[in-house]
């Protein structure tokens, strides 16, 4: 006789697959030389204005990489695109 499943097997396929399509396009993803250098000074806590003293530009470049990291990574904050690249290997947080 056919048991049913169980709700809690059901989601757990789901998030499995979500996690697996994650994980597939985090590999994809292609960050610039100074888009790196920039979240690496924000891993060490860096605000945009230290960042942009530090690599001698402006602090709306600075926000500009950030926007384009946060972008790529498909988030919508600096804490969340730090937070990623940290769990990805990118960064080391200081």
């Amino acid at each position: 006789m056919h048991q049913p499943q169980s709700v809690t097997s059901g989601q757990s396929t789901r998030r499995t697959k979500q996690i697996q399509n994650s994980e597939i396009s985090v590999s994809a993803i292609k960050l610039t030389p100074k888009e790196k250098e920039v979240l690496a000074w924000g891993a060490m806590g860096k605000t945009s204005w230290e960042i942009a003293l530090i690599l001698k530009c402006t602090e709306s470049g600075v926000n500009f990489h950030f926007g384009n990291i946060r972008h790529k990574f498909g988030v919508s904050s600096r804490a969340s695109a730090l937070i990623k690249a940290t769990a990805l290997g990118l960064v080391t947080p200081y």
